[in-house]
Order: C-alpha cells, then structure tokens, then sequence
C-alpha cells in the first residue's frame, strides 16, 4: 500500500510539521527520501522522492540558476519538500520565496520544520513506512554511509573531521556521543561534559542485531552507555559511547553507529599516519640538535623550525622506560606501551617539544618566568603519578622514570641539559639508595649531590685518590 505525504502529517510523529503549501495534493506516494545535499540533486533521484533541504546547497546560486534545478526536480515527479528556516541567513536570493511559489504553482507539497527538528528522525520513521525492514536497513545504510563519509571530503573541515562526525552521528541517534582516549580521559564530545569515562561493574558485552565488525560494549548508570572500541592500527584505542538519553536506539541507529565507527577509524588511521610523518621530520631535527650534530647556520634554522630562542632558558627532560624482561631488549608489545605513554605525556603536555627514540621519550621544556626547578619537578612528579596510574590501569609493569637536566641558557646547550637528563636516569638505583627510597620515580640533577664530582672523574685510579685507606683495605 502507498505512503502519502497526507498519512505522515496525519502521523503526529512530528508535532512541528507545517504544512505551507498545497492542500490539494497530499495524496502523492512517496517512493523513497533524500536529503538535498548538492545543488545538482536531481541527477540521482530515481522519481517521487520526498526531499529535504535547508537551502545552503543553493546559497550563492543565481535566481535562474536555481528556477533550472526546481524544473529538473519536477520533472522527476518529487513527491514533496521539507524545508528548515535559518531566518539568520540573509542572502541576496530569496530562495524560500521561490521555492514556495514554484511550488504552490504546480501542486507540489512543501512542510515546514523547526530549525531545531534532525532530518534522521524523519528519515527512519519514512524509511520504515514505504519499504520492508529489510530493505529499509540497506537504504538507511547506504544513506548514513555517504553522509558520514562526506565528512572527510568537507573541504572547510578537512583538518579535524571527528567532532563534525560526532555531532552527524548524534543527530542520527537522537542521543548525546563521546569519544575517550585509551586512558578514559574525554577526546570529545557533543555536549559540554568532558569528564573522563568510567566503566562500571555491571558492563557487559552487547552484540546489536546487525552484521557488524567492531567491539560493543554495555553498561547502565542513571542511563544505558553503548560502548565501542576503535583499534587504530594496532597501536593505540579510542572509545566512542553513546548514552541513551533521549530515546532507545533502535537497529538503523546501529546502522549509523557501525557507519561511523568505520568511518571514524579511517580518519584516525590518516591522522595518525600524517602525525607520524611530521614527528620523525621532528624527531630528526630535534635529535640532532640534542646530540650537538648541528652548528652555525643549522643550528639557528633548526632552532627556528622548533621555534626555540637563543635568549630564552631550557632544560632537557627524559622520560625513560625500562624493559621488564632480564634480557634488556624490548618486545613488540612493550614498545607498543611506550607508543601509548608517548601520547599521554604529549597530551598532559600539549605545548612542549617532544620526541621520542625507542624506549625513551624526550621534552625540551622552556623555562617559565619565575618557574623554579622545585616547582618544575613536582610538575613532572604530578605527570609521573597520572601516568603511572594509567600504566597500572592497563595492566602493564613498564618502570617508568622520568630524569630533568640541569637548566641552560638558549638553545645551544641543550646538548648538556640532555647528557644530565639521561645521566639522572643511569643513576637512579644510587639515588634512591642515598635517599633511602626506592620509590623514587623522579629526579633532577641537582639530586645527585657531591656525586656529581666523582660522575665526571673517568680515572679509577684517580676516583680511587677519593677513597679512604681503610675502605680500600676492606675493598
């Protein structure tokens, strides 16, 4: 039997409807529904769709220019318009205007909604009335797919698609979305909590009635959480969960949930290629000019790739992680975990120079005005706690340690600055035995004391001129 655009205003499903033109000739089948997303639509209309616009496709069309596409459209027997007002968008056109005469002139129904109204609502609803549950989940899937998908092609909003992604698939749903790093902390979110994620006892695997190929998970709290693992590209994981606070999701929403997991993955994999590419052009840069490969000329366009000044004052930091295993190298899930802590310490420190060369991730941190080397040190003593807790999260046993080196003036001794940071690291068994504490994680150079007289003798006999008689009859 067909669907007419009388029976859905007749539905109530949507209070807000209004129909503004043509009484007369509601009982139109309607044989499928499309957004209005290109200016040239009419060339993939298969005939009586019912269409859905805002008219910003159109914005910067010429009167004549768009009167051509509405001829195109009629002849393809549209079955109806939904238009949305933005009463804020004051264009030289008057294309509402033209619309509504055009088609109050050929019969042709147009309803109005509020600005506030999703198009996917009615999508569904339509979808489900005019075809078989079967076919309805192809179409819709298709639909969400190309809508998603069309996200990385936006060309304003090429650099960072996710949020545009999140806030597609969120009016698709109905419901609020998020996005959480591997360390539960918020990546984004299409509301304005960004508190980190928590999983709670009752979660429980959940596997929605479609073909699917991604992880869900299930959990209630004051409302159901839908939860989703996204793998990118074995190195890293991103949650995406959805909170059922608005409406049940129903299975063409799994439909747009599984489209933009996908799709969502693709962009992090792009990402995550082209972030890989500028840290090692990075990394080379900066181990150059940590290891005093570079001079004169070099050394000052280098600095000033890295944006580094030679008036300013730097130290080095090391962020070290020791191999569990007795054979001192390290396996391919431990570097994995040193990829993961690397973009912790670069997102609790989104501002400094890091790089990182296998097992050992480094920052040039500049020197604040007024910032002490004791207040420097219980920052980076807070970073270590944040992201020791993470490590035990995971269940890992990574030792991680972190060593500051001394504090120098411009760039052009960083080298010295490096050579403490790592000589904190060889050194911290001795200081923790000197301390007494073998907890200690954190350490600067000024930790080493007096020793750091004997570090730079070479000479055992001459370290031995420092040892009183009696230890060496005992030695």
């Amino acid at each position: 039997m067909a669907y007419t655009v009388k029976q859905l205003l007749e539905s109530k499903q949507f209070p807000d409807m209004r129909l503004v033109t043509c009484k007369e000739n509601l009982n139109q089948e309607i044989k499928g529904i499309r957004i209005i997303e290109i200016e040239d639509m009419e060339r993939y209309l298969t005939g009586g769709e019912l269409l859905l616009t805002n008219m910003k496709v159109y914005f910067g069309e010429t009167e004549r220019e768009f009167r051509k596409h509405l001829n195109e459209l009629e002849k393809k027997q549209v079955s109806g318009f939904i238009i949305k007002q933005h009463p804020d968008m004051v264009q030289k056109v008057n294309y509402y205007d033209i619309l509504l005469k055009f088609c109050s002139e050929r019969n042709i129904p147009v309803i109005e909604i509020s600005e506030d109204e999703y198009y996917w609502g009615i999508i569904k609803y339509v979808i489900l009335q005019i075809y078989d549950e079967n076919i309805a989940r192809l179409i819709y899937f298709k639909l969400t797919h190309d809508n998603i998908s069309n996200m990385l092609l936006d060309g304003e909003n090429f650099e960072d698609p996710t949020k545009n992604i999140l806030f597609l698939l969120s009016s698709m749903i109905g419901n609020p979305v998020a996005l959480y790093y591997s360390n539960l902390t918020c990546c984004a979110s299409t509301t304005q909590d960004l508190s980190d994620f928590v999983f709670e006892k009752n979660v429980e695997k959940y596997k929605p009635d479609i073909v699917t190929r991604f992880e869900y998970k299930k959990q209630r709290k004051e409302h159901t959480q839908y939860i989703t693992k996204i793998h990118v590209l074995g190195r890293t994981e991103i949650y995406l969960v959805v909170t059922e606070v608005n409406m049940p999701l129903t299975i063409l929403d799994y439909m747009a949930l599984e489209n933009a997991v996908f799709t969502l993955q693709y962009s992090f994999m792009g990402t995550y290629a082209q972030n890989q590419i500028e840290k090692k052009y990075q990394r080379d840069i900066g181990y150059s000019l940590l290891n005093g490969l570079l001079t004169g000329d070099e050394l000052s366009k280098a600095a000033r790739m890295l944006k580094l000044k030679d008036t300013a004052q730097y130290c080095v930091v090391s962020f070290h992680t020791i191999s569990s295993n007795s054979e001192d190298y390290y396996t391919k899930e431990e570097l994995e975990e040193i990829g993961v802590i690397e973009g912790e310490i670069q997102r609790l420190l989104p501002d400094e120079h890091i790089y990182r060369n296998l097992n050992q991730i480094v920052c040039i941190h500049e020197i604040k005005p007024g910032e002490t080397q004791a207040g420097f040190r219980e920052e980076m003593e807070k970073l270590y706690q944040t992201v020791q807790k993470q490590i035990f999260h995971r269940n890992k046993t990574t030792d991680f340690q972190i060593g500051i080196g001394s504090i120098v003036n411009g760039y052009g001794d960083l080298k010295k600055s490096f050579k403490d940071s790592k000589k904190i690291i060889d050194y911290m068994d001795m200081i923790r035995y000197l301390y007494g504490d073998k907890n200690i994680s954190v350490a600067d150079f000024s930790k080493l004391g007096f020793f750091q007289i004997f570090e730079k003798i070479k000479s055992r006999d001459e370290l031995m001129e420092y040892v009183p008689e009696s230890l060496v009859k005992l030695y």
